[in-house]
């Protein structure tokens, strides 16, 4: 009997210790409920390739630069209207993007319908990335895809054409301005006079001789100190065939130029307006300021 109750003891110890290891092995590993974690239970996907935030992956459109008015300024922004036909702008520009030659590129311009970005300026994004190309082939392609387009949303476009090396593409930019109505529209004209090409000069010129008188003026203030004769000599006929307050204004600022034979220029314009000669800046700086009250819109002394 003493034999079968030392068994038992043992018995007794050995779960003992089995149960204090048990515990500890439990505390070593962590055996508490789930219900004592915040947030325990919740799945959380693994980490891939395709938990990356795609935002970034559309289609970007190029920035435009900077202009003068930041009605002028805006850029052709992606929208999900539909295009032409049904195709959305992120299709056409990846269409572009994935062209992978000029004349690939040439053809999805040409495939806008005539007068598609009057009605649907979505796809001026594209235009806006062609222009910029340095074949001048795609580039001209896409500004002459501009032409009719009447809003100013293309100025941006235009102002980029107007800075690529290629002077044809410049001078067909610079030729889609004279159907735009615009102040924006005479900021890129006096731009263009200073233009290495005296044909693109003078297109500035005529273009701005059928804007109103704004714009024209605008123009003609930058051509007389244009850095090329021939655009300072056109600019001070115009100014004396417009005549007018503003003309004597602009013409009189002229004569602060460094060029003696040009000053001359300038003085016999003035002597015509309203006949006075003056010898230097100041004295017709001066002049003006004291008698311009005495003339009518007209140069009629009142």
């Amino acid at each position: 009997m003493v034999k079968v109750k030392k068994q038992y003891g043992l018995s007794i110890s050995a779960v003992f210790i089995l149960l204090i290891s048990l515990s500890i092995i439990c505390v070593i590993i962590g055996c508490s409920s789930k219900k004592d974690k915040p947030g325990a239970g919740k799945a959380h996907p693994a980490k891939t390739g395709t938990n990356i935030s795609l935002v970034n992956k559309a289609p970007q459109l190029p920035k435009s630069p900077i202009l003068p008015s930041s009605n002028a300024n805006q850029t052709a922004k992606k929208t999900d209207t539909p295009c032409e036909g049904g195709t959305s702008t992120d299709v056409l520009q990846k269409k572009y993007n994935l062209a992978n030659s000029s004349e690939k590129k040439i053809e999805v311009l040409q495939s806008l319908p005539d007068g598609a970005l009057s009605r649907n300026p979505c796809a001026i994004g594209i235009v806006q990335t062609a222009v910029a190309d340095e074949d001048s082939n795609v580039a001209l392609a896409g500004i002459e895809s501009l032409q009719g387009y009447k809003s100013p949303e293309i100025l941006p476009v235009i102002a980029k054409a107007m800075s690529h090396p290629n002077e044809e593409v410049r001078q067909t930019a610079v030729n889609i301005l004279s159907d735009i109505n615009n102040p924006q529209a005479g900021d890129l004209l006096a731009t263009a006079l200073s233009d290495e090409s005296e044909n693109i000069r003078s297109a500035a010129l005529d273009i701005a001789r059928d804007k109103d008188e704004q714009i024209q003026f605008k123009v003609l203030e930058k051509g007389i100190s244009s850095p090329y004769g021939d655009t300072k000599e056109d600019s001070i006929n115009m100014l004396e065939s417009m005549g007018g307050h503003r003309a004597v204004d602009i013409l009189i600022e002229a004569l602060r130029d460094k060029d003696a034979e040009f000053r001359e220029k300038v003085t016999s314009a003035i002597s015509t307006l309203i006949d006075k000669e003056f010898r230097s800046y100041e004295e017709a700086k001066t002049w003006w300021e004291k008698n311009k009250g005495k003339y009518d819109e007209d140069l009629s002394l009142k």
